[in-house]
């Protein structure tokens, strides 16, 4: 069933639509200046005929006025939900195969997949135990006996005839296995992972336009208790190419009344193979779920490849008796990694050294030599995971001293490292204070243990509050900090803001006071904003502001702030709840109208609050006026939604965080924008009402008061309502308060900059990989040793040609 992402109707249902949403908008229109025209009538006992016919002109007026810019509005939408349904889906696998190949491209190299060259990795074929029979295999895609002469020549010609090594695994999976459904199995660190980007990488150049694209999936971040697979691939899609989360061409959509997003059309029309990473990284008690989603969603005859450590897999196939139903990959042949050859293992381990008979290659002779026997030693090397710490943590690099280093012959140690495992925890224990070490060209801003408190404490993130999940998204922060704190976190900001704005407005007041400065006009800018809560707590029944008039400024001013403040900070509380009904929590990438009931009913709130307010304080007149100033504010500001990205945005972590930033503050400067806006046109309004009703003219000085006036009193509740939808609708806002809110608790566990450190710990240091917007743990045992981590190892800091500078004392930052 299509993944449904809101309500939709044909062309025609969405003229109407609109249609109906201009009319409501021109009656609310009419009924509000016919509201102010009857007050006026009223008022002049039917007398005035110029006021009157001023105020008919001004109610036509904004009448024509608002209906000519929605149906702008609507011509202009139109063309652009016009454009975004000419890109086919043709088009979009072409752009999504570009992107998928530049991100995969630019991760092989961050990843040294090639460094100092291609780790050659064999492999043989799967147990038959875990595998279809190869007879039954043939005969799914074929319906023939596997010995009929009619085959495919290009098939093998049995599971033996998949053995094969390094880049035959394109050959393999395109051209030696029946439908192209192929099982990769392999020990932890076997290079699995590597496997399929080094497939994905070699399918992609080879691609027809319009074809499938292969795609990796870490599924890791699936949880089959609660998604399907085909739902949860389109939300992962959705995710690491964001442009994939928008409406589908309408012939894809799955038929009328139903509207598809691009991801799940991609999949529905099978032009995604998804290349699946990781069945071992579920839940044990899912794994069988996980292969039976996976059988249902994605039958015999869709192209797919999936991963998982032989053993987690095996269990998975065969429990014991009585812990559930066996399971397989159904219509799939299967390969399982071997260990690197023990002479394989010595060249690459030399090669990287400087080559052999170099003084650093040297060094590892008295390793090199158990190798092939069955010592800690010789059993720990043999994976390309394993051998990428050592070289990384005992070969020097350029610029470098190999006599500062540790001595690889320390790993032949078996009173150290009695077992494989113990030579293993060492690789993994010495690999951070190795990564963090300063390198030429390349100086470190985080010192080998600031990266291991901070690295220590990501991985327990991951571990304690996703559940053991893979993916750290910067987003997700907050989940480290405790609900009723978040909470209160966000409605704190916008009491604050609240304060810190009336702290002004107090500020300019005793400047005037003690000055005898003529600031009239400025503060009657800042001032209009608060006059509202102070008037309902300071009002002294006589005229006399409490705070405000400069009298009485000195005695009662501290008393009237403190209490505003308490004012505020409920206020804030109240507001950030309010815009929590529709927050969102994960990155916007750019903003949107959303018109929608909430946001209607939200501001018909506001309006009847504010409207009530300054009904009690001032007049019925001002009540509407600045009623209806708040209404449209908080209204219009709330249907200001984010949106997912073009397909062509970037979709690294950095860029995310970047697009999410400038959403924020869009947000921000709408709400001003559209604040002062409104406040301005409205207060006009009002006060010619006033003028018209009391009988006087406004001069020069009067409008240019009332312009100040209502400038200041739209711009300040627009600020507030603006912070608080960016708040809630984007994810820059709550990853700040959590990444403040962690340091302040966590002492040296979070840098002040940590985006640039996730980014140094993937592009520099190689201990994340990127996949998508998300960064993960090189490997996923990596993460699991970390948040088990109590202290780091000590590691000699290797001596350089050049010393650089002392990270040691630089502070967390």
């Amino acid at each position: 069933m299509p993944m449904r992402t809101g309500d939709a109707r044909g062309d025609g249902g969405n003229s109407r639509r609109g249609q109906r949403r201009a009319w409501a908008l021109v009656a609310g229109a009419v009924a509000a200046v016919g509201l102010i025209f009857a007050k006026s009538t009223h008022g002049l006992g039917g007398a005035g005929a110029e006021h009157l016919l001023g105020v008919g002109g001004t109610a036509v007026g904004l009448v024509v006025g608002v209906a000519s810019l929605w149906m702008s509005w609507l011509g202009y939408r139109a063309d652009r939900l016009e454009h975004a349904e000419g890109l086919g889906l043709t088009a979009m696998t072409d752009e999504l195969a570009l992107a998928v190949r530049t991100q995969w491209q630019a991760e092989a190299r961050v990843r040294r997949l090639d460094e100092p060259y291609a780790l050659a990795v064999p492999w043989r074929p799967a147990r038959a135990d875990v595998v279809e029979p190869w007879d039954i295999l043939v005969r799914t895609f074929t319906g023939a006996p596997a010995d009929r002469a009619a085959l495919s020549p290009a098939w093998a010609g049995g599971p033996e005839g998949l053995a094969g090594s390094d880049a035959e695994i394109v050959e393999v999976f395109t051209t030696r296995v029946p439908g192209r459904r192929l099982l990769i199995l392999g020990e932890p660190g076997a290079g699995k992972t590597m496997m399929l980007v080094r497939l994905l990488l070699g399918l992609l150049p080879s691609r027809e336009p319009g074809s499938p694209v292969p795609v990796i999936f870490p599924l890791a971040s699936w949880d089959p208790d609660r998604l399907e697979l085909d739902a949860w691939l389109a939300e992962r899609l959705a995710t690491d190419y964001p442009g994939l989360a928008a409406p589908a061409p309408a012939p894809a959509a799955g038929g009328p009344g139903q509207v598809t997003s691009r991801a799940r059309a991609l999949l529905d029309q099978r032009l995604i193979i998804p290349l699946l990473d990781g069945l071992d990284e579920l839940p044990a008690h899912t794994r069988a779920v996980a292969l039976d989603a996976m059988n249902r969603a994605l039958p015999p005859g869709t192209p797919l490849v999936l991963t998982s450590r032989a053993a987690e897999y095996r269990t998975a196939v065969d429990p014991p008796a009585g812990a559930g139903v066996p399971v397989r990959l159904t219509g799939a042949a299967g390969i399982e990694l071997r260990a690197v050859a023990p002479e394989e293992a010595a060249a690459y381990l030399r090669r990287d050294a400087g080559g052999e008979g170099t003084p650093s290659a040297e060094r590892w002779r008295p390793v090199l030599s158990p190798l092939p026997t069955d010592t800690p030693v010789g059993q720990a090397l043999c994976t390309p995971l394993m051998l990428f710490l050592a070289r990384t943590i005992y070969n020097p690099r350029p610029g470098e001293r190999p006599a500062a280093f540790p001595d690889p012959a320390e790993l032949c140690d078996t009173t150290r490292f009695p077992t494989a495992a113990a030579v293993r925890a060492q690789l993994f224990d010495g690999f951070i204070p190795a990564a963090y070490r300063p390198l030429p060209g390349q100086p470190v801003r985080w010192t080998s243990r600031q990266a291991q408190q901070t690295l220590t404490f990501l991985a327990r993130h991951l571990e304690d509050n996703l559940h053991g999940g893979a993916d750290l998204a910067w987003w997700q922060l907050r989940l480290a900090v405790p609900k009723t704190a978040r909470r209160l976190l966000a409605g704190a900001v916008l009491g604050v803001v609240m304060s810190l704005l009336t702290l002004l407005s107090f500020g300019l007041d005793a400047l005037e006071f003690f000055t005898g400065a003529n600031l009239d006009l400025l503060v009657a800018f800042y001032d209009a904003g608060t006059q509202g809560l102070l008037w309902l707590l300071g009002w002294d029944g006589s005229g006399c502001l409490l705070g405000w008039d400069p009298a009485c400024l000195r005695g009662s001013g501290s008393w009237l702030y403190a209490l505003a403040c308490a004012a505020y900070l409920v206020v804030g509380w109240l507001l950030s709840y309010a815009f929590r009904l529709r927050g969102g929590h994960t990155p916007a990438t750019r903003s949107h109208w959303s018109w929608n009931r909430h946001s209607l009913f939200l501001g018909i709130g506001a309006a009847l609050l504010v409207g009530t307010a300054f009904d009690l304080v001032l007049d019925r007149v001002a009540g509407i006026g600045w009623g209806a100033v708040a209404g449209l504010v908080c209204w219009l500001t709330t249907a200001w939604n984010a949106a997912p990205a073009d397909l062509g945005s970037a979709t690294s972590p950095p860029a995310l965080l970047h697009q999410d930033r400038k959403t924020f503050w869009g947000f921000l400067r709408t709400g001003v924008l559209i604040g002062l806006l409104a406040g301005l046109m409205l207060n006009f309004l009002v006060a010619y009402v006033n003028a018209g009703l009391q009988g006087y003219d406004l001069d020069l000085n009067d409008l240019t008061y009332e312009a100040v006036l209502g400038c200041g009193f739209g711009s300040w509740s627009g600020l507030v309502l603006g912070l608080a939808a960016a708040l809630h609708r984007t994810a820059w806002g709550d990853f700040t308060l959590s990444r403040l809110y962690l340091a302040a608790r966590h002492r040296g566990a979070l840098p002040r900059h940590l985006m640039a450190f996730l980014a140094d710990a993937h592009q520099v240091r190689g201990v994340l990989r990127q996949v998508g917007p998300v960064y993960q743990f090189r490997h996923i045992d990596l993460q699991r040793r970390l948040a088990r981590h109590t202290e780091a190892p000590p590691l000699p800091a290797p001596a350089r040609a050049t010393p650089p500078e002392d990270a040691e004392e630089r502070p967390l930052t």
